[in-house]
Parts: structure tokens; C-alpha cells; sequence
């Protein structure tokens, strides 16, 4: 699971920083967009699959204590952040304007910080990359009743559960004019993907060798299909879309985890060593990675560059990006789990663990 989650941060990051960065036309950068922006649905995966080994792995748990060490791992980080991208826009603004001519009210914190931004449009543009972070924590959320179902029921009974109140949730808001964008998500519009996490952490748990004997060239090329048909759908049909997020995702998943699987057999042990500290470190790099882009990168490209940057220069400094991304996060997180561990006098916790 390191290997993926430390792929999957990669991904999410050279997809904005292709985003939201000026550089010319190309197919192949576009694909690069698309294809990498298409990992956060990986991330709904990995988060049902390692809460489903966790629960089934340390048996009946106090939810109260997973609650804390959840908000203590996930909440508390955001907070900081958001409240220092907050601070650092608000202070640029008013210093500096042609860095930032954007100014926000306490109004946009607030949402952030009680994760209803998804509701506040005005605020999106503080942070565009979080507007994953209400649906995760949504998800989060009913995760004990989710687990519930599956120990008691087994996966069937789930997946036949969270598939009609995804379809019928989009399917609802969407007659009513509700967005369903990324900026607008809500956790409903991904409970079918975050289940199937679960149920891929429910094979692992229980059932091993079945598991590790899907993995080959027979699972790489099934995802591949998966992620073909997904993008059919979306480029020929109206509302394509509709179940297009769980194809991909599960697509996505396969794909990639064959891929770290192969690797794990050729590849030298620096490598995966190296993803792995890239995926205890992925949440803070998730985190910082949409204002150091926006409030730094962006008005330094708009100064010196002058013109948009060549493709293939442009995924180059990407991939560089990535790497001083690691390293800041590398300097960030310990001050951060400090600051936690003496404010709420808890054990301390590794953030991305």
C-alpha cells in the first residue's frame, strides 16, 4: 500500500502543478493532466482499504479512540494549513497585491476549517486542491457503520448498499441543479469507490492468497479496460460520468497496483524505499503542495518566464517540484507533530502512517 500511496500523491501533485501553470499545448502533457488528475479516485480506494485492514487487523476497537487518533492524524494537520494559507493570501494581498490579488473573508476559514467549502463557492479558490478533504473526512465519518456492515454481512451486502445511494444521491442532486463538480462533492457521490476499497481490504485480510493471485498481467490489462470504457463514457455519452468515477477508480487501482507489484520484484530496495518515505509523508506533501504552487510557483512563472513553458520543460520541473515537495514536507513534519503532541498532550502520531 506505501508504494501506491506514495505513487498516487506523485500523481495528484503533477497533475496541479500542470494545472494550474502556464505552458503550451500538448497532447502528450495533456494526457499526462488527465491521466494523473484521475488518481485522486485511487485515493478513495487506498483510504477504504486501509481503514478495513486496520479495523479488521486490531479486532473491536473504541471508536472514541479511533475518532481521536483520526482527528489527531487527519484533522489537526488540515487545520494548521489551511489557517496558514489563510494567513500567508490574506497577508500577501495586502503586502505585495501583484502576487496575490485575491483577498478572503473569515467566512471562507470557517468553511474550511468545518469542512463545509463545498458549500461556499466565494472560497474555492483559496485552496481548489481541498475540495477532496470534505468528502474524505464525510467518508471518515460513516466508515464504524460501514465496518459494521461488512463484518456482520460480508462485502456483497455492502457493495449492494453503497451502490444504489451513490447512483440515486448524483442522481438526485443532479435533477435538482446541485453541482456535481469536484469543488461541489459530496462524501455520497464517492461511497461506492471508498467501498470497494473496503472490500479489497476485506480480500487481503481474509482471503490473502486469492488476492495476490489476481495480481499479474491478466489484472493490469482488466484496469486497462476499466479506464477505457471510463473514458468512453464520458467522451461519447451526456451523462457519462454518472458511473464513469467507479471504472476509473477501480481501473485506476489495478493498474497500478500490478505496477508496484512488479516493481517490488525488479526494482532496487532504494526505490521502494524511497516511495515509501514519499507515502509517510504524502498527506503534509497533499496538503501544501496546492498553496506553494499557487502563492509561489505561479507568480514567480508569471515574472521570469514571460511566455508558457515548453511541454516536455515544463513535466521536467514537475518531477523536480515533486522532490523539493518531499523535502519540505521532510522539515514540516515534525514541528507540526510537535505542535500537536504538546497542544493535546497525546502520543505522538505520524501523520501519514
Amino acid at each position: 500500500m506505501n508504494m501506491l500511496r506514495g505513487i498516487a500523491v506523485i500523481g495528484i501533485v503533477i497533475h496541479h502543478w500542470l494545472l494550474f501553470l502556464p505552458h503550451q499545448n500538448s497532447e502528450a502533457v495533456d494526457f499526462v493532466k488527465t491521466f494523473s488528475g484521475d488518481f485522486v479516485h485511487l485515493f478513495f480506494i487506498l483510504s477504504g482499504w486501509g481503514l478495513t485492514i486496520s479495523y479488521f487487523t486490531k479486532g473491536m476497537v473504541s471508536w472514541e479512540a479511533w475518532a481521536l487518533r483520526r482527528f489527531s492524524k487527519i484533522i489537526l494537520p488540515f487545520w494548521i494549513i489551511i489557517s496558514s494559507t489563510f494567513i500567508c493570501v490574506n497577508l500577501t494581498h495586502s503586502v505585495m497585491p501583484a502576487f496575490s490579488a485575491d483577498r478572503y473573508s473569515w467566512l471562507t476559514l470557517f468553511t474550511y476549517l468545518t469542512f463545509t467549502r463545498n458549500f461556499y463557492s466565494p472560497g474555492w479558490c483559496l485552496n481548489g486542491t481541498l475540495w477532496f478533504m470534505p468528502v474524505i473526512v464525510g467518508l471518515y465519518v460513516l466508515f464504524p457503520f460501514l465496518a459494521k456492515v461488512l463484518r456482520k454481512y460480508g462485502p456483497f451486502v455492502l457493495l449492494s448498499i453503497c451502490a444504489p445511494i451513490t447512483y440515486f444521491s448524483i442522481a438526485f442532486f443532479t435533477y435538482f441543479g446541485y453541482p456535481t463538480t469536484y469543488q461541489a462533492a459530496l462524501p455520497l457521490f464517492y461511497l461506492i469507490e471508498f467501498s470497494c476499497g473496503m472490500l479489497a481490504g476485506y480480500m487481503v485480510f481474509y482471503r490473502p492468497a486469492i488476492f495476490m493471485g489476481f495480481l499479474g498481467s491478466r489484472s493490469f490489462f482488466f484496469g486497462l479496460v476499466l479506464y477505457g470504457f471510463s473514458w468512453i463514457m464520458i467522451e461519447t455519452m451526456t451523462h457519462g460520468w454518472f458511473i464513469s468515477n467507479l471504472l476509473t477508480s477501480v481501473g485506476i487501482y489495478l493498474m497500478i497496483l500490478t505496477m508496484c507489484h512488479w516493481m517490488a520484484q525488479v526494482s532496487s530496495e532504494k526505490s521502494i524505499k524511497f516511495l515509501s518515505q514519499v507515502s509517510k509523508r504524502s498527506y503534509l506533501m497533499y496538503l501544501i503542495h496546492g498553496p506553494v504552487i499557487m502563492l509561489i510557483m505561479r507568480p514567480l512563472f508569471k515574472t521570469f518566464t514571460g511566455s508558457a513553458m515548453h511541454p516536455f520543460i515544463m513535466i521536467i520541473l514537475g518531477a523536480a517540484f515533486c522532490y523539493t515537495l518531499f523535502i519540505l514536507a521532510g522539515f514540516l513534519l515534525s514541528p507540526i507533530n510537535s505542535f500537536i503532541f504538546h497542544l493535546y498532550k497525546t502520543p505522538r502520531l505520524e501523520m501519514a502512517k
